[in-house]
């Protein structure tokens, strides 16, 4: 069990093999070991499943125990071919076969990457598995729109986002080949999309699932009719389904202070290992619930990015490969300040400012250890909801909507808004502050001069105001005046008898 997570490490167990050439684990040299657990984490970072990554791993668990030799002299042509040759003599099924096959290829891309042999990122793919049983021309085709796409993304999550690409994309392509006989791009009409989504329909596909799948699928044929192709013209006439408006999944202020308690606590345990994580959280913390961080950007964070002495940092090449600056207040500096005064010590490994066991974080870190935290407070938080709670506190405290959508790095004005709420308080407050105006418009001349509120809207604006996002002393402010009005009311009240 480890104390940050209360829950057992992942560990390998020493499996005697069946085969007797091939070595078991406990008897692997200490480099293969480390190395075959660096294969298991590079495929997690690639966005793998569990199924796949255990498969993948099987089969190269099985190939270092086959050829028992240090994987810095595994040559990743002709000593993974021998390898095949002997899972052909194995009593395998068919399927089996197949996936083995492709977890040598990834062990193959690995150690290609780490003895520097850099490729073109349309190898990272193999594109004879993923478009094996797609019609020839629309293959291709679809080979050169996910090549197209990866300019938009960052070097290393090319690899990634090309499968999701090739998934969505892939589903409703290949039910149209087995279903409807598609061959080429001229035979995806509205007809065959339609049938395909009852079809999702009836497995309890979700709106904006089907959505998406229709956005990429449009998109790709858009693709192709750039680049002299020919397509059914009516299928980008099809129209998205229509949705329920979305509910912004932000975090109460409450369970947001619960959160930031319970991770001020780990920041003070005598516990050297804690006291550290809790200090790095606090930092990552404030940057995403007051600067609107993503996980990929804190990952990614650079020491040169901070700007202490302006308080801001600077964000890199994050989603669609844009940059941005990014605002931080005082809490953020500090807990940032705090964590860098704690890295010194650390000796870090590159100029990342997070990480976690001399690596950078994984993508998974930030939300692992908001579980941790949520399970010992009582609260459910995930990392981008602190993002959501950042729009939501911004816009309610008053913060212009563009400046909030230039914060975020929103290319759309309807995603900021479709990230945040509005409180009651909020509304009241706009409610009274335009409502004094239409009142202008109606007032006599002679009743121009009479107060704009009463003491008791005054009060009722204020109360409003108290249920929204304010801090302890905007709140004790609030309360000093509203005791000071209803003070001057009752001396008015006694000087008019």
């Amino acid at each position: 069990m480890t104390r940050s997570t209360g829950k057992r490490r992942h560990h390998f167990k020493n499996v005697t093999p069946t085969d007797p050439v091939i070595t078991p684990f406990a008897e692997w040299t200490e480099s293969n070991q480390v190395f075959f657990k660096r294969f298991r984490e590079w495929l997690q970072a690639c966005g793998y499943g569990h199924v796949t990554l255990n498969l993948y791993s099987v089969a190269v668990r099985r190939a270092i125990g086959f050829l028992n030799k240090p994987h810095q002299a595994i040559h990743p042509i002709e000593d993974l071919e021998r390898v095949r040759q002997h899972f052909h003599t194995m009593p395998l099924k068919p399927g089996t076969q197949r996936e083995y096959e492709k977890g040598l290829r990834k062990l193959a891309e690995l150690l290609n990457e780490e003895r520097g042999n850099k490729r073109l990122a349309e190898r990272f793919i193999d594109w004879d598995d993923v478009l094996y049983d797609l019609p020839e021309g629309l293959g291709g085709h679809l080979r050169e729109f996910s090549l197209s796409q990866q300019k938009n993304w960052r070097e290393e999550d090319r690899r990634k986002r090309t499968v999701e690409l090739l998934s969505v994309l892939g589903i409703p392509l290949r039910w149209m080949v087995s279903s409807l006989s598609l061959r080429s791009e001229t035979d995806i009409t509205p007809q065959a999309w339609f049938s395909y989504v009852d079809v999702c329909i009836e497995q309890g596909r979700s709106i904006g699932t089907i959505n998406c799948r229709l956005s990429r699928l449009q998109s790709f044929l858009r693709f192709v009719e750039e680049n002299g192709g020919l397509i059914c013209q009516r299928m980008m006439l099809v129209r998205p389904m229509k949705m329920s408006p979305r509910v912004p999944r932000d975090a109460p202020v409450s369970d947001l202070r619960r959160l930031l308690e319970e991770n001020e606590r780990e920041s003070h345990a005598s516990h050297t290992n804690l006291f550290r994580m809790g200090i790095m959280d606090r930092a990552w913390l404030h940057l995403m619930l007051y600067s609107g961080l993503r996980t990929c950007e804190v990952r990614r964070l650079q020491v040169e990015d901070l700007d202490f002495e302006n308080k801001r940092l600077r964000i890199e090449q994050s989603k669609g490969l844009k940059d941005r600056l990014v605002y931080l207040n005082a809490a953020t500096v500090s807990a940032v300040q705090g964590w860098l005064g704690v890295r010194k010590s650390l000796n870090p490994p590159s100029e990342t400012v997070f990480f976690h066991r001399h690596r950078p974080l994984t993508p998974n870190y930030c939300q692992s250890r908001l579980r941790t935290y949520g399970k010992r407070c009582g609260v459910k938080i995930t990392p981008h909801q602190l993002r959501h709670s950042c729009a939501t506190l911004l816009l309610n405290a008053g913060a212009p909507v563009l400046s909030v959508q230039s914060l975020l790095g929103h290319e759309r004005l309807d995603t900021t808004l479709g990230y945040a709420r509005l409180y009651d308080g909020t509304i009241a407050a706009d409610y009274y502050r335009a409502m004094s105006q239409v009142e202008q418009w109606f007032r006599l001349p002679e009743s121009r001069s009479t107060p704009i509120y009463s003491p008791a809207e005054l009060v009722a604006l204020l109360d409003s105001l108290a249920r929204g996002t304010l801090n302890e002393n905007q709140r004790e402010t609030l309360h000093s005046v509203r005791l000071g009005i209803l003070a001057l009311e009752s001396q008015v009240v006694k000087v008019q008898r």
